[in-house]
């Protein structure tokens, strides 16, 4: 397919960001469209990695779509579906608190065999479920949540620069805070580990929020017990809601910011957001990855009209985490 030459497509960087996006199990259909259309226009894919899972006994932080387990097959086709692009999957595994008796599970095991046969990462909170797939899959990569440090919040820029360097010794890569990355300096601390570090940008918490503990431990038990009512809202909600502190107190990274990071050294980035309706996710890659007066407007159109209409012609329900019928096709 050609598309008029004059016409942008990504926002010019000097060094590519590598991108990693919340669509695993919540928003595939939208992902898997948007590759196979730049795939078919020669564009370069625009992230390399998804990130969510299938509900399990080790999940954590948002509550998962896919609420019912997965036979093998389909797990299958989710990695391969990605694969095919050349993105790779990484499962969110982020429970507070695993069991030990529960590293065994049949189900979560069969989800890193997964993980493991694609070369995809897995991101955790449980330093001894980390400990546990490190020994028994030392092949797979292991990414620190942001809830860690979120929930281990430090007093000052040398502990906190510490605490991520005391991660490093058990996780290959760690998910540092916004607040860390916009203080002038901080993040010079990790310069020697600038390859495994990840950084959000669009965090949409309250800066240094006291809360994370205590309102992410809510949110995993009320996911645990089929989301059943209402989910425990921000503690900080009249603040959120205030536009003058959300812009005082903005902890959205720039698109000049990101180019400068990049620059830097810091290239591995990640959106924010998983379950977000399917075109508050457009819009969110089309911000950051896209250039906003070329390509994107009519992609996104494209999508979202394709979406309708697949959803219209099939007798099975489409949702936002189905893989879409051309994509199944070329698997």
């Amino acid at each position: 397919m050609e598309f008029r030459n004059d016409c942008d497509v990504y926002r010019d960087r000097s060094v590519r960001a590598s991108w990693k996006v919340p669509a695993f199990c919540c928003n595939d259909w939208g992902a898997l469209k948007l590759l196979e259309i730049c795939s078919a226009f020669g564009f370069e894919r625009p992230f390399d990695l998804v990130y969510g899972a299938p509900h399990c006994s080790w999940s954590g932080g948002r509550p998962s779509a896919v609420r019912s387990p997965l036979d093998g097959g389909l797990i299958d086709a989710y990695f391969s579906a990605y694969a095919q692009f050349g993105v790779r999957c990484a499962l969110t595994f982020s429970k507070l608190a695993v069991d030990e008796k529960d590293y065994d599970n049949e189900y979560n095991n069969m989800l890193l065999d997964y993980v493991e046969k694609y070369d995809g990462q897995v991101i955790l909170f449980d330093d001894g479920l980390a400990r546990y797939i490190k020994r028994s899959r030392p092949r797979i990569a292991i990414v620190a949540s942001l809830n860690k440090a979120m929930c281990n919040l430090q007093d000052s820029r040398e502990s906190e620069s510490d605490y991520y360097r005391d991660l490093f010794r058990l996780y290959d890569e760690v998910v540092v805070r916004s607040e860390y990355v916009l203080r002038d300096g901080w993040l010079d601390d990790l310069r020697d580990r600038r390859d495994s570090v990840e950084i959000i940008v669009n965090q949409f918490c309250v800066p240094d929020c006291k809360h994370a503990f205590s309102h992410i431990s809510e949110l995993e038990e009320w996911s645990h017990r089929g989301c059943c009512g209402e989910g425990r809202p921000c503690y900080h909600l009249e603040t959120a809601s205030c536009i003058e502190s959300r812009l005082s107190e903005n902890l959205f990274i720039s698109n000049r910011r990101i180019s400068e990071l990049c620059s830097a050294g810091f290239t591995h980035m990640k959106i924010a957001g998983r379950n977000s309706p399917l075109p508050l996710f457009l819009d969110t890659l089309a911000e950051y990855f896209f250039e906003p007066t070329g390509v994107i407007s009519h992609i996104k159109r494209a999508i979202v009209r394709d979406f309708k209409k697949e959803s219209m012609m099939g007798f099975e329900a489409l949702f936002p985490f189905s893989i879409p019928k051309s994509v199944l096709k070329g698997l």
